[in-house]
């Protein structure tokens, strides 16, 4: 087996020990091989520190939790490569993700992000996934915007190994929530290299202690923030800007559908820029103001019929 210098995987972990050392065994048993680090956000326990040892993987505890965006920037510290990929340890990867990546740097060594297509690791098995991604080479990130705007928010973060000078400090990102990552990338997406490859060569493990799961509505929160304030003003053209303002609207009534009033009256009391954006929403847009003061089920009800139908943007 060869290895390159040119990747180290990092693994963020905390507390969950049911699919972490099946995730670890994917990034050690590479076709081309790489450095392999984990940083445990302080657990109660010391299950992944005799893994590593174990398996000869150098382990990093931190003193106290930093949650999981700091923990996933500690990734791009700790790293001596060029690139980085967080591996999440619910997941895993193709034993060919290494080599795709290294090929893909030769032929492209400008690139700033690689990523590649995944695929969804089920109890039902192995499933697609509903994202619209671009594939190939991108000079610049433009069509990762326009992506974004077009076919929804779907950009592979967690698949995708990125160079160690532009990935985001965790300073940067302080006091993001939720979807900080779609947030990160597509603030920078314009100004960075891509190379997107469409093999399959990340699962993504779908489960019901996923934190997107758990959090759901807390993920919902951030996301007409992305659309409005982020790809709004990054979009090519007006047909783009129309249908950015429509999704963040989407979004909106998504959240409504969530949350009760009561969340939604301790959302706008918060001090976030999420917090503030909903409150100005609720304060300025007569539409969606009428729309959140709508009792709960009837929306609810008129909501999923519409998704049922295909009739939501």
């Amino acid at each position: 087996m060869s290895f390159t210098d040119l990747l180290t995987i990092a693994m963020p972990v905390y507390e969950r020990k049911e699919f972490f050392e099946k995730a670890l065994d994917s990034a050690l048993n590479q076709t081309v091989r790489c450095k392999v680090i984990v940083m445990d956000n302080c657990s109660s326990h010391d299950f992944f520190e005799k893994v590593c040892k174990q398996k000869g993987v150098t382990y990093y505890r931190n003193e106290k939790n930093i949650g999981m965006a700091g923990n996933f920037s500690k990734g791009y510290q700790l790293s001596q490569t060029e690139y980085t990929l967080n591996l999440q340890d619910d997941d895993r990867l193709a034993p060919n993700y290494v080599e795709a990546f290294v090929d893909a740097v030769t032929k492209h060594p400008d690139i700033d992000i690689f990523y590649s297509d995944f695929v969804r690791d089920t109890p039902k098995g192995e499933l697609p996934h509903k994202h619209t991604l671009p594939f190939g080479y991108m000079k610049s990130g433009e069509k990762v915007i326009e992506y974004g705007i077009k076919y929804k928010l779907g950009f592979p973060y967690v698949a995708s190994s990125i160079r160690n000078t532009k990935a985001f400090k965790y300073e940067e990102i302080a006091g993001n929530i939720g979807s900080y990552d779609w947030e990160w990338i597509y603030s920078v997406a314009d100004k960075y290299s891509f190379y997107g490859d469409s093999r399959r060569l990340y699962y993504f493990r779908d489960h019901d202690m996923q934190d997107t799961k758990v959090n759901s509505m807390i993920y919902r929160f951030t996301l007409p923030y992305i659309y409005d304030k982020i790809l709004l003003g990054k979009a090519a053209n007006k047909k783009l800007q129309k249908r950015a303002q429509k999704n963040a609207f989407w979004e909106l009534m998504h959240l409504k559908s969530l949350a009760s009033k009561k969340e939604i009256e301790e959302l706008i009391k918060g001090g976030t820029k999420y917090h503030i954006y909903l409150k100005e929403k609720l304060d300025d847009d007569h539409l969606v103001k009428t729309i959140f003061a709508a009792p709960q089920k009837p929306f609810n009800l008129a909501f999923k019929s519409l998704l049922k139908l295909g009739l939501i943007a």
